[in-house]
């Protein structure tokens, strides 16, 4: 029988560190940065390169304007994406460049 208030997870704890630190929405952000790939594919990976994150703001290298301007009407689809696939909260923008 596990006893009242059992042993935390380690991931628990080190949340509860990172978030006390304020250090846990930049991770989870630069997380989304590192998963960039996984968030919206390979076909779009391979002509963007997810740069930095400031301020809620996510700043993504794009190879050409026209790939550019193609990102730019699917911008509230990877927004939802990065919403549902991290857990990621803080990142309200994305700027294409």
């Amino acid at each position: 029988m596990k006893p009242k208030g059992g042993p935390e997870t380690i991931g628990s704890i080190v949340n509860a560190v990172l978030l006390e630190r304020g250090f846990l929405a930049p991770v989870r952000e630069w997380g989304v940065v590192n998963d960039w790939a996984k968030i919206v594919g390979n076909k779009l990976a391979s002509v963007t390169e997810c740069d930095r994150v400031e301020n809620g703001v996510l700043f993504v290298r794009v190879v050409s304007a026209p790939w550019r301007q193609e990102l730019s009407y699917v911008k509230h689809k990877i927004l939802e994406s990065i919403r549902q696939q991290t857990p990621c909260t803080t990142i309200t923008d994305i700027v294409f460049f």
